[in-house]
This record gives C-alpha cells, structure tokens and sequence, in this order.
C-alpha cells in the first residue's frame, strides 16, 4: 500500500484541528500510521512518520504564507519553501516518534500502548523548548471544545490530554491487530488495550467530576475587551495614526459606559510608542476619561547610549487617574518576527516581516495589579508556552490575560488555532483567561475552559462580562511539567533497554 495509511493519517490529523475543528477525529487518527509501521524496520517507519508529519504540518500551518507573502514581501517560490522547510522540520518529530515505536516495540515485548504515549510525551516536550519552540498544534490543543477531556491538564499540562489521545489510537490499533488474526486470540492479548480503555475512562471520570464540582463564579471583575480590527498595513501609517486611536478611543468609551473595572486593548494597539510624550498624554487623558483601569499594548524603548535603543513588545495598565500602575515587557519573542536568531552569525539574514526594529527581552514575570485583583499577561506567541504562563498565578496573578495581533494571519485557520491554545492555559492554571486581539478573536475564557463569549474575526466591537479572580493553585502551575518529564524520562529508559536487546 506504500505510503496510503501515513497520509491517511496525516489528513485526519488536519481534520482534528481549526479549520475543520473536528476534534473526535484525533481520536483515531494515528491508527492508520501505527498500522503502516507495525512490524517494519525503524528506518522505514521514520519515513512514513515523516510522511503523516509533512502532510498534517503543511496544511494545519499554511497560513505562515500570508505574513511572508502579504507583509514580509517575499516571492510566491520563496514563501513557499520556507512553508515547506517549515512543516518539514515539524515532520521530523513525527519520524522520530513513528521510529522510536517501531524500533523499542520491535526488540522489546513492550506494547506501544505503553510506549507511544511516553514517547509522544517527550517528542511534544522537546518541540516546546528546541530551536526556541514552536509547540503550534500540539496534539491536545484538538480537544479544546471538549471540556471533560482537557480537565485532566490541572494536573499534566496540555501533555497528559495529548498522551491520552496517543494512548486511545495505540489501543484501537492493537485491538485491530488482535482481532485480524485467523487463528483467533486470547483475553490475554487484550489487556494492554482494555487497561488504556480504564485510564480513558478514569481521565473523563476526572473531567466530569471536576466540572460538576467547580466552585460556582461570582464573576468578582468585570472586564471589556476592545477589538480596533485595524489593518496590519495601518497600524503603523502616520496617515491613519489618529483614526486608529479614534476608533480604539471610541469603543473604549463605549466599554466604559458600562462600568468595567478593566479595559483590556490589544497588543500594539497604541499607533505609538509609550514614551512618546504628545500621544501618550492622549492615551492618559483616554485613562481618565473612561474611569477605569486601561491596560493598553504598546511598543517602547529604553536609550541604552547615545542614540541607541532597546525596543520591547510591552503592557501598560494605567489607572483611573491616567498614571503608569505597572508594565510588563515581553519574554519570549516570535524567531524573525522580533528577532533574528543567532543574528550576529547570520548578517545576511533578516526578518520575516518588517517591524519596528528588533525588540530586547523582558525579564520579569510582572503581575499587574488593580483594586480588585491582580493578574498576568502573555503577549501573542507567548501563550502557546505553558511553562511561562504558568508563572503568572505562581506569583500571585489572580487571572490571565493575552494580547495579541492575528491580523497577520488573514482569514485563515491561525487565529482559532491560536484562541485553542489559550483555553488549555486557562484549565491548566484554573484562570479565567481574558484574550484581547486586534482582528480576533478576542474572547473570555472561565477556568473550566469554557467560552463565556468571543467575537468573530475582523469585526470592531467589544465585548463585557465577568470574571473570578482566584488565589489556588492547581497541581500544574504548582509543580509544572512534571508528568512530561516522567514521560520523557520513561521513554528514555524503555529505549535503553531496547538498544541492549537483539531484534526479535
């Protein structure tokens, strides 16, 4: 059948995540692949790994193109091989995770019921930190709309939702296996199946019984998010400087009327930097006049010698008063989009998209406060990182918010895939999660992952509602990725083992 089933698998794996967003599809879309590979030489089945991963990545991230094309200027032949390079590297997590089961499961009688969800496990973990991560469309953000499913990441992180749907399709796959052979079988060749059939039954037990037992919300902050919807081409035209600020400024003031203790803006919503004195007293004077507490994205600088800048990707929440109440400076910048990696080796290298300049790192994770609760940002890319949104609540951040401008992505699949990543951080840390963005979506996400309200992309609106502000930590932002590593760290050892033994 040469490589029929990886690209089955591949295409069902784009089907699982937005656009398509059917997330049941997960559920089986990695049997054709663990079928594919069943029995064959390791080498064969990183090729065909290689496969599912080049035909999954390309379409669930075809969206790349409309920065690189649109806005970065690059030509048609050009956008598309970095797409292709792009998606290829992504593929090699998925010959390596389709060698790994091929070569431990082929010398070891170890079933890949037990050795795929670690090995996955490790894959996921790696992706999130090599090459300064890109965990994009990591396997549980598929079954974000399913809140039974993703209520066990209060304790493993997006990870244990991904290992749990591995752990279901090398289950149906080995009772497919058992059940196609002629000369009949055993209970006993069932167990590896039947026991991950109880661990799928125990997570959704835990989801149901996490759901039914939340406390009720009081909705203690009421909070407004502003969505300007301005063109990326826009923002930073002086020509429409003051219509940008006019309709931000309007919508605020209509958000105001309906007395938000919060006004959220989105990240770079000022067509300003902060510092720059004539637009910042207009921004002040906004602060005073809706009443309330503005947290607006702005670019700023800090002059590091004579004519030399440090620009950063900042938050400014200011008081009802119009002063400065706290800032925080982005962390973890977007590779050619902020910055160019390894940029003093590579001069001849520039970034993807014109910005203004190449920003410097924050360094503090700041929690910013108001009257009736603190809380943290994560600017754009960096929600997709759990293991720094989680230190937002570790210090004290009562919820969470999330800036961002996906106008970059256009009318694609990028900004529901974006907005699904932002749930999972808000049930792993048992958060409400306010998500503020330039073209959306913009939404308020409750700590069970459900969505209290979001808008529809590319439309100027804003939208209120309440929120709790809590002070309790969950397993996960308490101790981290803790189950990833043990996963990574079994996959490790089963591998081991399978390198002293001789193939069977």
């Amino acid at each position: 059948m040469g490589y029929f089933l990886p690209v089955v698998s591949g295409i069902l794996l784009v089907l699982s995540f937005p656009g398509p967003g059917l997330g049941f599809m997960a559920w089986f879309a990695l049997v054709p692949i663990f079928i594919s590979i069943r029995g064959k030489a390791p080498t064969r089945a990183f090729r065909e790994g290689l496969v599912t991963g080049l035909i999954f990545n390309f379409f669930a991230i075809y969206w790349v193109t409309n920065t690189m094309f649109k806005y970065g200027g690059l030509p048609y032949a050009a956008g598309m091989a970095l797409l292709i390079a792009l998606s290829l590297y992504l593929a090699l997590y998925f010959g390596a995770f389709a060698w790994s089961v091929a070569f431990v499961c082929g010398r070891t009688r170890v079933s890949p019921v037990l050795f795929a969800p670690l090995a996955w496990t490790a894959l996921e973990l790696t992706r999130n930190y090599l090459l300064s991560g890109f965990p994009w469309n990591l396997l549980g953000y598929s079954q974000a709309a399913y809140l039974p499913v993703i209520q066990v990441s209060d304790i493993t992180g997006v990870y244990g939702v991904s290992a749990l749907v591995v752990l279901a399709n090398a289950a149906i796959s080995e009772i497919a296996k058992t059940l196609s052979k002629k000369d009949g079988y055993s209970f006993t060749q069932l167990k590896a199946p039947l026991a991950a059939s109880l661990v799928v039954v125990a997570v959704l037990g835990y989801g149901y019984f996490r759901l039914s037992h939340m406390p009720k919300f009081d909705g203690a902050l009421k909070v407004a998010v502003v969505q300007g919807n301005i063109e990326q081409a826009h923002k930073w035209d002086p020509d429409y400087r003051d219509e940008v600020f006019g309709t931000y400024s309007r919508l605020t003031l209509e958000a105001a009327a309906l007395k938000p203790d919060l006004i959220i803006w989105p990240e770079t919503a000022t067509p300003f930097y902060y510092q720059d004195d004539a637009n910042r007293a207009r921004l002040e004077g906004l602060a005073r006049e809706s009443g309330t507490y503005l947290m607006a994205g702005s670019p700023s600088f800090k002059e590091v010698g004579r004519d030399k800048y440090i620009d950063y990707n900042s938050a400014y929440l200011l008081s009802p008063d119009g002063g400065v109440a706290g800032r925080y400076d982005k962390m973890h910048l977007v590779p050619f989009g902020e910055y160019v990696p390894l940029g003093s080796l590579l001069p001849f290298v520039s970034k993807m998209v014109t910005s203004i300049g190449d920003f410097g790192r924050g360094t503090d994770y700041t929690v910013l406060q108001t009257p009736k609760g603190s809380f943290g940002t994560a600017i754009c890319f960096e929600v997709i990182f759990p293991e720094l949104v989680r230190m937002f609540p570790l210090k004290g951040a009562g919820f969470l918010t999330s800036i961002t401008n996906d106008a970059w992505f256009g009318r694609s699949a990028a900004p529901y895939q974006h907005f699904n990543m932002a749930i999972l951080r808000a049930v792993e840390n048992r958060r409400a999660l306010v998500r503020a963005a330039n073209t959306g979506i913009s939404g308020i996400i409750m700590p069970t992952g459900a969505v209290a309200q979001k808008t529809k992309i590319f439309t100027t609106t804003f939208i209120t509602g309440g929120i709790p502000v809590i002070k309790g930590l969950t397993f996960y932002t308490r101790y981290g990725d803790v189950f990833a590593y043990l996963c990574a760290i079994s996959a490790v050892l089963l591998m081991l083992v399978a390198f002293k033994k001789r193939r069977v």
